[in-house]
């Protein structure tokens, strides 16, 4: 029996899916708070012949003369962070500078964001990234500094007072709703007067990274990662402020969020592609760059139809489990790891888990689990995303109809945004863009195909 819990202890927490594979960027992403290239599958969002956004988005920024701004999302629970350290991976073999912010780290996301504060964050971050590496601020202060003196000089606030320092600029972004609320307020009337401090820092930046590498060529990335986690929290009207902001930040404040000698990717929320004919267009690179959920089905049905599973990717789900922890099927026998990662429906995140909830069942129930044991693995995680409101019910039976995001008018985008935050939805790309409903819930729609309680 000790045995037994001993290894069951080691298969779930070979299940983190927290820590990205940071394919030896120790210097981005440090090695305590990461996982070895070894773990890694190689198309797994795809096959072979499959068109790879990631080389696609890094394929851009190099053959670009020029810094740019370019967008790339993914729902959590796809590896995004894992590709993004990739996508660094490869920019450094085309010798660029590249650093990595997450802007969780800087910026509160569960409240509604305005150009302002993000560029605050955004250009906080890079500072911070920058004196890291090199052991030196970029010219006399960074940026957390000029944006604070910007605002004690600049700005007049009446419902809070202005944080003491930088340093408390910095967690007053993070940490005080009140005071962000107010920032957002006093500085709509002066943003052209920040974006200016902004791109004259980022300038700065380019110049100082190039004198500290010797080389005045040198080209440089900033990745900013976890803006696709944006949530709004509280009553309905409160979340759909939060979508409403993300929108119009990318939409209507392309222009301030290009720099002159820094080219920078934004992850941005998944339903944000719904504008992709409008938005895409507006950055570097002509398109929003998409990590769809891993392919366990075939490519899109034909309407009507459900998906069929695909082999190939399920079989892929099932290496990253043995890669990292190759006993697996002692645990939990190989039909029930394929039911569970058809189920999850190549959501990465569910899929752990799933295999997290399951596998601490083993001391108690023996292994292999026993069927049950799985089922309720599934009715767990199903019963986040429950109960269905009607509205949300018919307009999921719709895109699990047409495969389609069935989006009568872009008034409905923060409602779209809300069922694919809530991985009521999945996208897939495999051929063209489409979507389908979690298959945990297709049994609770009464449609075929899918994951039944028990």
């Amino acid at each position: 029996m000790n045995d037994l819990r001993s290894k069951a202890k080691q298969f779930y927490n070979a299940l983190d899916f927290d820590r990205p594979i940071n394919f030896g960027q120790g210097q981005l992403v440090p090695e305590d708070r990461a996982q070895p290239a070894t773990l890694y599958v190689e198309n797994l969002h795809g096959d072979a012949q499959a068109s790879d956004a990631v080389q696609e988005l890094a394929d851009q920024i190099d053959f670009s003369a020029s810094a740019g701004a370019y967008l790339f999302t993914g729902n959590r629970g796809t590896g995004k962070t894992t590709e993004l350290l990739r996508l660094a991976q490869v920019l450094q073999g085309y010798d660029f500078e590249v650093f990595y912010a997450d802007l969780a780290d800087y910026l509160l996301l569960t409240q509604r964001i305005e150009i302002t504060d993000f560029l605050i964050a955004v250009l906080g971050g890079l500072s911070e990234k920058v004196e890291e590496r090199f052991g030196v601020p970029v010219g006399k202060e960074g940026f957390f500094k000029r944006a604070w003196s910007f605002l004690q000089s600049e700005v007049r606030f009446q419902e809070v007072t202005v944080p003491a320092g930088p340093i408390e600029l910095k967690a007053a972004l993070l940490h005080t709703p009140r005071f962000k609320e107010e920032l957002q307020l006093r500085l709509r009337d002066r943003v052209q007067d920040l974006a200016k401090e902004a791109h004259e820092f980022a300038a700065e930046v380019a110049q100082h990274v190039r004198r500290q590498r010797n080389d005045p060529n040198k080209r440089i990335v900033l990745i900013v990662d976890s803006v696709e986690r944006l949530r709004g929290i509280g009553d309905s009207s409160d979340i759909r402020e939060v979508f409403k902001s993300a929108e119009t930040l990318f939409s209507s404040h392309a222009d301030l969020l290009r720099f002159t000698g820094v080219s920078v990717v934004y992850t941005v929320p998944p339903y944000l592609q719904a504008l992709v004919g409008a938005l895409g267009q507006l950055y570097a690179g002509g398109r929003i760059y998409a990590l769809p959920s891993v392919h366990v089905y075939e490519c899109c049905p034909e309407p009507g139809l459900p998906p069929q599973i695909s082999d190939l990717g399920v079989s892929k789900m099932l290496e990253i489990v043995r890669r990292r922890f190759p006993q697996c099927d002692e645990i939990v026998a190989i039909d029930d790891l394929r039911r569970l990662a058809q189920h999850s429906g190549g959501d990465l995140r569910d899929f752990f888990r799933m295999l997290r909830l399951a596998v601490t069942r083993a001391p108690s129930d023996g292994v292999p689990l026993p069927p049950r044991v799985i089922t309720n693995a599934e009715n767990a995680v199903r019963a986040d995303m429950l109960p269905i409101a009607d509205d949300d019910r018919a307009w999921l039976k719709r895109i699990a109809d047409s495969h389609s995001a069935e989006l009568p008018s872009l008034d409905r985008l923060p409602e779209f945004a809300r069922l694919q935050q809530g991985k009521y939805l999945l996208q897939y790309r495999n051929g063209a863009d489409w979507y389908d409903v979690h298959p945990l819930l297709r049994g609770e729609l009464g449609l075929d195909g899918g994951a039944h309680d028990d």
